[in-house]
């Protein structure tokens, strides 16, 4: 059984170190993390033609590594705690690096084992989940451990910052390497800089862990909540395939709820639990929650379909429509920072709610901007206005969700709020997804069943194709004689778009205003004494101070 680490052995090395330089460490580590996710989205065309792959095959090179990174975070924030979190932030990043390795040559390894090229780079993509699952709650952890709670809000922001960069730089890197080299680049290229992280890492941030943990793994806790979490994710993800009222999308997600049920009643009879139910006791973290479930929602919830009209409907080059939403992200990265610093002076209730208010307005603004003449100018503004409101959201919300929750467990709640997170961007694509799906599908009916094109089965294989998101092969359905037909076909096309755009954005600005009405709840941190850095560093149990409304 692994030792209870003590005060005295924790605190020492904590004074001695930078926590700046431990946070450039963290935030170093995990924009490889995110830059990776989204460059293999703008690489997925590339890949496609590298592997002979299908397009079911290409959708779960991409759904492998939310999977398992959603599943298996919130179990694996525990694990920091009981067994050190430098130790196991630097076992993900070590999978995570080996995984990119053999993603890159994954081509190579198919032909040597004799299976398809799809299926070894999504075995690695798996890999790639594991250790991105491992990695990313134990940054939260680590800040907290590192920095003293007058300074946590400041690191929160520059965490989100670096987030938000890797939104922003990750399709523009990703396109030029895609572009100028081979699509193995864009995993071989994570080798040298984990190598790097991981050296890194070991010399400069200290180790810490829960000193009350038994040094048990709860077994019990991390299957139950990997399998309600798989079957959740599962669903989502094949739920537009197998339909959301099909006997496989509504099994799934009543076998969820039901071990989620199971889930709970283990983890309250367990004796060192691997999730700290006593955190949904502090009302910060559990309101910080729903907020970072609803948020995701509606904001990934509505630039997915953004995505798919200004390429599908709209004829831009993925590269074009990455610049056009790019001063989102921009504001996002400026903003996070010095939000995350007012925090730390004045609390977060208030820059909460204001940030809020200004998603949802900028998600008001930009569906009032959706038209058949949208371009870049046009939405910039709104644009400017919701990543104004996410600078103000994101690292205040971090900031005020674990500002009261003990040290010693912070890595169960990181774990449990960037599960809320994913699940909730997981909800939003399928969900607002599924809604545009089935609004273009209404209004493509309405549109081409009034126009005098063809006959009435061409009309249907027409709107069918718009229904599906496959602008690109109307034109191959449309008989020669009627060629002449293509631009008022294309102009219903975009009206199509535009009406179904509104009402599926209205829903993603519905959520929004219903975390608007949570952060009404949020608390800010009541005035606290003097810091005294070896406690709250060491995670000791001293009560937290008390919140003032």
């Amino acid at each position: 059984m692994t030792a209870p680490t003590t005060p005295t052995a924790d605190a020492a090395p904590d004074r001695e170190r930078n926590p700046w330089l431990i946070l450039l460490v963290l935030c170093g580590a995990i924009f490889m993390l995110l830059l990776d996710t989204t460059i293999v989205n703008v690489a997925q065309q590339k890949i496609k033609e590298g592997l002979n792959a299908d397009l079911s095959q290409i959708q779960w090179i991409l759904d492998s590594y939310i999977l398992a990174f959603a599943v298996l975070m919130l179990s694996f924030g525990r694990l920091g705690d009981v067994f050190g979190r430098k130790k196991m932030f630097v076992v993900g990043m070590a999978i995570f690096t080996a995984a990119s390795g053999l993603c890159g040559i994954s081509g190579w390894i198919a032909d040597l084992i004799g299976i398809p090229g799809a299926t070894a780079l999504i075995v690695a993509r798996v890999l790639q989940g594991i250790g991105g699952a491992l990695m990313m709650p134990q940054t939260l952890s680590l800040i907290m451990v590192a920095f003293p709670p007058h300074k946590r809000g400041a690191a929160m922001g520059v965490w989100g910052s670096v987030v938000a960069m890797g939104a922003v730089l990750g399709p523009l890197i990703g396109g030029y390497i895609v572009t100028s080299y081979p699509w193995e680049w864009v995993f071989l290229l994570n080798i040298p800089v984990g190598i790097v992280a991981i050296l890194a890492t070991l010399s400069i941030v200290p180790e810490s862990r829960d000193p009350l943990a038994s040094g048990k793994l709860d077994f019990g806790g991390v299957i139950f909540s990997a399998t309600a979490i798989f079957a959740l994710v599962y669903a989502l993800i094949e739920g537009p395939k197998f339909g959301w009222t099909s006997p496989q999308t509504l099994g799934l997600l009543a076998l969820s709820a039901a071990i989620f049920v199971i889930f709970v009643w283990w983890e309250r009879r367990v004796p060192d639990a691997m999730v700290k139910l006593e955190l949904f006791g502090i009302r910060n973290f559990w309101v910080a929650n729903v907020i970072g479930m609803a948020i995701p929602f509606g904001l990934f919830g509505i630039f997915f379909p953004l995505t798919i009209f200004l390429q599908g409907a709209l004829g831009m080059t993925p590269l074009e429509a990455g610049l056009t939403t790019m001063p989102m992200s921009l504001m996002l990265m400026v903003v996070a920072p010095i939000s995350g610093r007012l925090s730390d002076r004045i609390g977060a209730r208030w820059i909460l709610i204001t940030g809020l208010t200004m998603v949802t307005v900028g998600i008001v603004l930009i569906t009032s901007q959706i038209s058949t003449s949208t371009n870049w100018r046009s939405l910039l503004p709104a644009l400017l206005v919701t990543g104004i409101g996410m600078g103000m959201t994101f690292a205040p919300m971090t900031a005020a969700a674990m500002s009261q929750v003990p040290p010693r467990i912070s890595g169960s709640a990181s774990g449990i709020l960037n599960t809320s997170r994913n699940i909730g961007q997981l909800l939003g694509i399928a969900v607002l997804g599924s809604v545009l799906q089935s609004r273009l599908g209404f209004h493509a009916i309405n549109q081409f069943g009034s126009l005098a094109i063809g006959d009435r089965a061409l009309r249907d294989d027409i709107a069918g194709l718009v229904r599906d998101g496959r602008m690109e092969v109307i034109p191959s359905v449309i008989p020669p004689m009627m060629q002449d037909q293509l631009p008022l076909i294309s102009a219903t096309v975009k009206q199509v778009f535009v009406l179904s755009m509104h009402e599926t954005f209205y829903v993603g600005a519905f959520v929004c205003l219903i975390a608007l009405g949570f952060s009404f709840l949020m608390r800010n941190p009541g005035r606290r004494p003097a810091p005294s850095p070896a406690p709250d560093r060491i995670g000791d149990n001293t009560p937290l101070p008390a919140a003032a409304d």
